[in-house]
């Protein structure tokens, strides 16, 4: 049995379907059932548990085989890093009580760096929380999302002009859509591995420049990548975001910004979507 973790969210319910697609046996984790209806049609097993929920998740993870893991967003949150702990202790629980084979778990660029780099900080914390796992692991340090866009695409679309928080703006960052994701993912459940397992995925490197001529293809028009100041940051950060959380993410960009947020080595996966991909479909 293969099971998934965030399988309503990006990444996760592109594993799920890959998985059944191929015919795999396929248990969901969800918090609501309702909706997981889609994969629940599609053939997937669900299991409705919290991810804190020790018992809930290790009753969750019985019959299990392989399992992908994700730090739930919480973005509302008052300390993210401490409700990322809670998944992770949690997490840790439930598989020590499973028999499971092996692990694949979301991670990001930037995650073997303990310091300076902001909300990443959650998924360095689970990688440390993994590192002496015996049952195997592979993390996936994904690049920036290209879905991170989502939220100034209208803005580009009335105004022609793409705001970004990566600068300076000729400056290229990997990104990576969550579909890339999520198939790299469900291709590494399939891996027999040993130990711990580490595939970074660039997606492609581009510019936020080079992000807003993809978008203008996309839309026929010129649209024009803008710096955001960066006294203005966390002020715009706390529309989607708690203040404490604002703040992590503003670290996470300057540490892009500075450079200091990368890879640890040049042995990167490239993607097969890209930002024009993903722009054609995000402003459908």
């Amino acid at each position: 049995m293969y099971i998934v973790t965030g399988a309503t969210g990006n990444t996760g319910s592109v594993v799920a379907k890959t998985l059944l697609e191929k015919g795999l046996p396929v248990r969901v984790i969800v918090r609501n059932r309702a909706k997981a209806a889609e994969l629940e049609q599609l053939g997937a097993e669900i299991a409705v548990a919290d991810l804190h929920d020790a018992a809930a998740l290790t009753e969750a993870l019985q019959g299990g085989k392989v399992v992908y893991l994700m730090n739930p967003p919480a973005p509302e949150s008052e300390n993210l890093l401490l409700e990322a702990e809670k998944v992770i202790a949690a997490f840790q629980t439930a598989s020590a009580n499973s028999a499971l084979e092996k692990i694949v778990a979301l991670s990001s660029i930037g995650s073997q760096l303990s310091h300076g780099t902001g909300n990443i900080l959650t998924t360095y914390k689970l990688e440390q929380a993994f590192e002496s796992s015996k049952i195997p692991v592979t993390f996936i340090r994904a690049g920036s999302f290209m879905e991170n866009w989502n939220a100034v695409l209208e803005t580009a679309k009335n105004q022609g002009v793409l705001p970004s928080f990566f600068q300076p703006l000729d400056r290229k960052i990997p990104q990576v859509a969550a579909a890339d994701i999520g198939r790299v993912a469900a291709e590494a459940m399939q891996e027999k591995t040993s130990g711990v397992e580490i595939k970074e995925l660039a997606g492609f490197w581009t510019s936020p420049d080079e992000t807003a001529e993809a978008v203008g293809k996309v839309l026929g028009r010129e649209i024009k990548a803008v710096a955001v100041p960066k006294d203005q940051w966390t002020g715009i950060l706390s529309h989607y975001n708690s203040p404490k959380n604002a703040e992590s993410v503003a670290e996470m960009f300057q540490g892009f910004n500075s450079g200091h947020i990368k890879f640890a080595t040049e042995n990167q996966i490239a993607g097969k979507i890209t930002l024009e991909d993903y722009a054609r479909e995000a402003l459908k």
